[in-house]
């Protein structure tokens, strides 16, 4: 068996939305790497048009669930992935052709880096490049690289595009968190960083494409409120339970909210002595 050619699963998302999913199966096609299955997770969608563009490419599976969220069609994704490493892609982005291949030799070169991510190209409607990229900036992007847990936590998460991720890292108490609709990646990375050392790739690798719909989640700010409770709960089922760690993640967690709101610490002793004051 060659080990330099494991098997990449893909998994594609959707959710009526059509418009390009095909471009970003095409995206996964024209990779530079070939040892790859996509596997394209129907969530419930309203009306019939994933099964006919999956059926135009090789190597590509079709799934149909009831509909969960984004978080319950990657789990059933990875469930369903044959490959020794999964990717993950959204269906209205896509890849740079060499993503997979620079992606797989360092999980082949470094047995003790468990994810590969990088910086994005952020694109319009059309897929044209904006000349914006999403990623560290040039003098902190060795910090995305390592056991980058407590530098990243309240801080900043892998991109969603970019992702290669050893299928082994997918435990029990490590999978995308069901019960978040949005912000379930900040929740998942969070607690993977927690776990596992990542390499950080200082190029975009792929493309986010930015647009104005209101369904889009990412948009849907209001809904990332109590995800910080929610990430304190999940890394104590995961098994942290030392209460220094705890009592750090607290402080990292709000000092995040604080951030976000604008809120001034203006009670030093809330903020010193009762974090979870924030979190809550």
């Amino acid at each position: 068996m060659d080990i330099t050619n494991k098997l990449v699963s893909v998994v594609i998302p959707t959710y009526n939305r059509e418009k390009y999913l095909e471009e970003a199966i095409v995206s996964v096609i024209d990779q530079t790497y070939k040892n790859f299955e996509i596997i394209i997770i129907d969530d419930g969608s309203d009306y019939k048009y994933v099964e006919s563009i999956c059926k135009k490419f090789e190597n590509c599976y079709y799934y149909y669930k009831k509909n969960g969220g984004l978080s319950s069609a990657r789990n059933y994704g990875i469930k369903k992935a044959k490959g020794s490493y999964i990717a993950f892609l959204d269906d209205d982005d896509f890849w740079r052709k060499d993503k997979l291949e620079k992606q797989v030799a360092i999980l082949n070169s470094f047995s003790d880096v468990d994810c590969v991510h990088s910086s994005a190209s952020v694109v319009k409607e059309d897929g044209v490049e904006t000349g914006v990229i999403i990623g560290a900036s040039a003098n902190k992007a060795y910090k995305r690289t390592g056991y980058v847990f407590w530098n990243a936590l309240g801080v900043w998460v892998v991109k969603s595009p970019t992702p290669l991720i050893r299928k082994k890292v997918f435990t029990k108490d490590l999978l995308f968190d069901e019960t978040i609709k949005v912000g379930e990646d900040i929740d998942f990375y969070q607690r993977m960083f927690y776990r596992h050392k990542v390499v950080y790739i200082d190029e975009p690798l792929a493309y986010y494409r930015e647009y104005a719909d209101v369904k889009r989640l990412s948009l849907q700010k209001e809904k990332y409120i109590g995800i910080e409770k929610k990430m304190l709960s999940n890394f104590k089922k995961m098994g942290v339970k030392s209460l220094i760690t705890i009592l750090r993640i607290k402080y990292k967690l709000a000092k995040s909210i604080i951030n976000k709101k604008g809120v001034k610490k203006s009670n030093l002793f809330l903020f010193l002595f009762m974090p979870s004051y924030y979190i809550k």
